[in-house]
């Protein structure tokens, strides 16, 4: 026999189950409550991890109004990091990642939410590039690390994997941003390891969103004491897509799987420098590994060129295929002297340092251009970008080019284009070597560029 009564109410106000009635669910106050001059008390949270990434990502306001449930200090970080952070982290990408997915996983994972008012925080305190050496004893640096052992606390009870890759990454900017170069590889090495094992199983969602991010991290650690032996590689990837490049993102996220199977490859041909002992000859092996990455780069390269010509980058987008173009070319010739016994390998590839060097010159011409349009400028000179940016890229040139015009040229663009930091290159760290480098190989000294 059914039940008689009134159906149990299961969802609704707060106010409206402990009066066990049907409850119009209005937000931020229901009309059932309102209408009788009752309070509404709102709406218990929904339990960590019962959202589907459809829910958490769907269209809506990038950062939720702030309520009661956020402090005043919390609230403020999470404005702080829709306006602020957020773009600068974005660079010059299309993604969508820290603009839009980040924000409103916030508002959902409390993972997320602790783990964004931390980067959040810290950010904010960061001067041209470090932060105060007392940061961590200072109120603000108290009340980012309490976010971050929040957010480390509140992972543990999230069952999902895809939660936890998303916040892995937050995790990585949070030490990069502190200059743990150590914590921000182990965060790193755990993401990639937890990729590898649920990326066949794992959401379409995962797949599109996170992969091209670990697949950039997946470079850093080997510039910072990461090695092939204690750093795993992303398994089962395609590294030769030979499908025409959809958009700018997607020509991007090609190149970055050929740039981290070549990192991988020159760091396994340390084995072949001049000044290991054993003096190994090179295998076959790494002579055809070192045929098929420039074949596949060659083929990139040529792609992209199309994409480009049947589909005019908008003003804005000028910065991402220059940047993309020098990190070709760096790629190319990397990976080409990369197992020479001298550094005058370097010395057959001065037409592509130069090209590096007028890309350069054109992404200074376009910073100038797009002043006009602060929103959608090039983010550099500002004091901190989650990922590799021209940089590294330019330190490249000023170290192996041996051409002095070049090497100047690209020290002056280092000096204009970069922002103060990063990931963990420094501006001034790297334009000082740089520039000691410079005069000591070409026997000058200069005071000014």
């Amino acid at each position: 026999m059914a039940r008689k009564g009134v159906q149990k109410v299961k969802t609704g106000c707060i106010t409206c189950k402990l009066r066990k009635v049907k409850c119009d669910e209005g937000k931020p106050d229901c009309a059932r409550c309102t209408s009788t001059g009752r309070r509404c008390d709102g709406y218990p949270p929904r339990q960590q991890g019962a959202f589907s990434w459809d829910e958490l990502l769907g269209k809506r306001p990038i950062i939720p109004a702030i309520t009661s449930r956020h402090t005043t200090q919390e609230g403020r970080a999470l404005e702080y990091f829709r306006c602020v952070v957020a773009p600068a982290f974005s660079g010059w990408s299309e993604d969508c990642f820290w603009t839009r997915l980040v924000a409103q996983a916030s508002s959902m994972e409390p993972a997320v939410r602790h783990a964004v008012v931390a980067i959040s925080s810290i950010y904010e305190q960061i001067g041209d590039a470090v932060l105060p050496g007392d940061f961590l004893d200072s109120p603000n640096g108290r009340f980012a690390i309490g976010h971050y052992n929040q957010a480390l606390k509140q992972l543990t009870k999230t069952p999902d994997e895809s939660v936890v890759l998303f916040v892995c990454v937050l995790f990585v900017c949070v030490e990069i941003l502190q200059d743990n170069k150590d914590a921000a590889i182990a965060h790193c090495r755990h993401g990639v390891s937890i990729f590898n094992n649920v990326k066949d199983s794992g959401s379409a969602w995962t797949r599109d969103h996170l992969l091209p991010m670990f697949v950039r991290l997946s470079v850093f650690p080997f510039f910072f004491g990461g090695t092939l032996e204690n750093f795993p590689g992303l398994d089962g990837l395609d590294w030769n897509n030979s499908a025409p490049h959809a958009s700018l993102d997607d020509s991007r996220f090609r190149l970055d799987l050929l740039v981290s199977r070549g990192v991988r490859f020159i760091r396994a041909s340390d084995t072949y420098k001049r000044d290991t002992p054993s003096d190994p000859q090179i295998s076959e092996t790494m002579r055809e590994e070192q045929n098929r990455l420039g074949l596949w780069l060659d083929r990139w390269f040529e792609d992209f060129t199309y994409f480009t010509s049947t589909n005019i980058p908008e003003s804005e987008a000028m910065s991402i295929c220059l940047l993309l173009q020098m990190k070709y070319l760096v790629s190319k010739i990397w990976i080409a002297v990369c197992m020479d016994d001298t550094e005058m390998g370097y010395d057959q590839h001065l037409s592509s340092f130069q090209q590096i060097k007028d890309l350069a010159e054109l992404a200074v011409a376009s910073e100038h251009t797009s002043s006009s349009q602060p929103a959608k400028r090039l983010p550099s000179r500002s004091k901190f970008m989650f990922e590799m940016g021209y940089m590294p890229l330019l330190y490249f040139v000023i170290i192996k080019c041996r051409h002095l015009e070049t090497r100047l040229a690209a020290l002056r663009h280092l000096a204009s284009l970069s922002a103060h930091r990063e990931n963990f290159w420094d501006s001034v760290h790297s334009f000082s070597i740089g520039w000691s480098v410079i005069e000591r190989e070409h026997g000058i000294e200069f005071d000014t560029l």
